[in-house]
């Protein structure tokens, strides 16, 4: 019945890229065993492209949805409920993804805030998750 939701709200923008890298994850026992509590919801906005990217981790599964990104008022707290934002340009996104942007690079960006952060607890939770995409032996 998730599957036929997804299918029926139409993912867009940057949002795809990041269902495609996290939608392996419904499949894979261990995360789901690692993941079974959580329920939270996370927010990733490029903000030089048009849709923002709202992860939904929830009891081990994860889900994925686009929200447009203008006006600002799309990407409240008190309208969409998300737990963490984490708000960045989409070539940041892809260093940090590549890993060609260390921890104090990210820091540095965030003190000149070209990177802006709410709710860094539930950020490390993201954290967990990207490690879990990369080291297949946890």
């Amino acid at each position: 019945m998730v599957e036929s939701n997804q299918e029926n709200k139409k993912i867009r923008g940057f949002a795809v890229l990041i269902n495609s890298i996290l939608l392996p994850l419904n499949e894979n026992r261990k995360f789901k065993e690692k993941f079974g509590k959580f329920n939270v919801k996370i927010l990733l906005n490029a903000s030089n492209l048009n849709y923002a990217a709202i992860i939904m981790v929830d009891k081990g599964l994860v889900r994925v949805e686009s929200i447009p990104n203008k006006p600002k008022e799309n990407l409240k707290k008190r309208k969409i409920g998300w737990n963490s934002y984490l708000e960045m340009d989409s070539q940041t996104f892809l260093a940090i993804a590549m890993n060609r942007l260390s921890l104090v690079g990210v820091a540095k960006k965030w003190l000149t805030r070209e990177i802006k952060m709410r709710g860094i607890r539930k950020l490390i939770i993201l954290l967990k998750i990207f490690r879990f995409l990369t080291n297949y032996e946890e």
